[in-house]
């Protein structure tokens, strides 16, 4: 109690107008115009759905589409993202989503940041109230997120200040921003966190995420991710670049131990590359190669660059099922460009069964050649943010070796429904967008089972209460060897 009071003390009168900055705008659409336009994009696009039809399932989506229906009409433009994004949480799929880009005129951009500068709050408050907001336990689920964080370019304090949690900025090479200023505020949700986000150019926009990967990594959904700036000296601090926070790094860790680190399967493919291939020998000659994943949220299928490293056996083909819609066909039209034998069949397809179920791309068998390697035991390192390409990676890794083990707690669970496609809402400055996956990742369609009901389930759990995972599977593959 007394540390808490002295906390109260220190940030006291440090509360900004913060998210009402926005609310104070004009409105820049009819939410309720814009619900209509996601239910029916949901309706013509999302295969989950039709399958729940098939199956006389959808009775409890219908009866929600009614419930928002009649609160649609009171929801202002700038929480209108928040209520749609919570409509469609109803499928539990995270490739289903709703994010905004908003536009502001010069004048609303002006107002923004002089309000942001004149409640600047002075950098030795900040430094005290982490002085002492680090030592207290919250217990609300974002424990660790009160501290320093880098997103590469700036440095940002985390405080608690009237049950927010209130992000400034340290120190910054960004122009035209400024020690003290504001870069976000939220509130914690059972979900993570959500709130209000701020540019470089001081324009709000509403946000979602979470701290992952024992507090090192925060992810903002569709605008950032944050490392943890910590003189703990954890493992997982110190494998984080704070100029490149989502930079794959390769470490040796001993004569039979390589510890690969991976953010983000969204980090640039040439830079990627050239990791591995720079740290091409390091990789071939260690006995136990550990990738540790977690907080990798997905991206892109850059995995496919290493797997011959590991590979044993050849990839099998793959085909899913795919949702016939126009939407579809134009994703599925542009990737045929590039590869007409995989895609220009699904694209004929979706345009003769409109409104159909049908077979997705089928992508090929994949033989991978012999390549000299020492590399016995391959290690994946997870936790619940794992998701899309990371759960993709850890299928792929599986399907092409018998030597991969997965380590840790269960993923996300969302790679059953898959390869996403974006649709801009009409939403006019309020610029908000509706994303869904087209298709499925295997051929049975199956709403009720499946990885993203329960995540990917390890194969040696890791306890929570274990303080260096990374260790644990050292020792592992060390009493296998005994």
């Amino acid at each position: 109690m007394y540390i808490k009071m002295k906390i109260s003390r220190f940030i006291i009168g440090l509360a900004l107008v913060g998210v009402n900055i926005s609310y104070a705008q004009t409105e820049k659409c009819d939410c309720s115009a814009v619900f209509e336009e996601l239910v029916q994009g949901v309706e013509d696009n999302y295969i989950y759905l039709a399958q729940l039809r098939l199956d006389g399932n959808a009775q409890q989506y219908d009866a929600r589409i009614e419930e928002y229906r009649a609160k649609a009409g009171d929801i202002k433009s700038s929480s209108c993202t928040e209520f749609l994004t919570d409509f469609v949480r109803y499928f539990e799929d995270g490739h289903l989503f709703v994010y905004e880009q908003p536009k502001y005129t010069d004048g609303e951009t002006d107002d923004f940041r002089q309000n942001i500068k004149k409640s600047k709050v002075d950098v030795k408050v900040l430094q005290q109230a982490l002085k002492f907001g680090e030592m207290v336990i919250e217990n609300d689920g974002l424990d660790g997120i009160v501290g320093k964080w880098t997103d590469g370019s700036s440095e940002f304090a985390i405080v608690k200040d009237e049950g927010k949690y209130k992000a400034y900025i340290l120190n910054t090479d960004k122009e035209g921003v400024e020690p003290g200023e504001l870069k976000a505020e939220f509130i914690r949700t059972k979900h993570g966190f959500k709130g209000t986000y701020y540019s470089y150019g001081h324009q709000p926009r509403y946000m979602e995420g979470n701290i992952y990967k024992e507090k090192t990594l925060l992810k903002i959904i569709g605008a950032s991710v944050w490392g943890k700036v910590d003189s703990s000296g954890s493992r997982e601090a110190k494998m984080i670049n704070r100029k490149d926070v989502t930079q794959p790094r390769i470490v040796k860790l001993d004569e039979e131990n390589t510890l690969f680190s991976i953010p983000s399967f969204s980090y640039d493919y040439n830079k990627f590359i050239k990791i591995v291939l720079d740290n091409e020998e390091l990789l071939r000659n260690t006995t136990n190669l550990i990738f540790d994943i977690r907080g990798n949220t997905g991206g892109n299928g850059v995995y496919h660059s290493f797997l011959g490293l590991y590979a044993d056996r050849p990839k099998p083909a793959n085909q899913g099922k795919v949702l016939a819609s126009q939407a579809t066909l134009a994703y599925f039209e542009r990737f045929a460009k590039n590869s007409k034998r995989v895609y220009g069949p699904v694209a004929d397809r979706i345009k003769n069964n409109m409104g159909q179920i049908v077979d997705g791309p089928l992508f090929p068998k994949k033989k991978y050649k012999p390549e000299e390697s020492k590399i016995k035991n391959v290690a994946i390192l997870t936790d619940n943010a794992c998701a899309s390409a990371s759960e993709s990676f850890i299928l792929h890794s599986k399907q092409v070796s018998g030597n991969v083990k997965t380590f840790g707690s269960p993923t996300y669970g969302m790679i059953d429904y898959t390869s996403v496609n974006v649709l801009k809402l009409n939403s006019g400055d309020q610029s908000i967008f509706f994303g869904y996956p087209t298709g499925t990742w295997h051929k049975e369609v199956i709403p009720e089972k499946g990885y993203n009901k329960t995540g990917i389930i390890p194969d040696i759990p890791i306890d929570t209460s274990v303080a260096d995972k990374v260790q644990f599977i050292v020792d592992y593959y060390k009493h296998q060897k005994e």
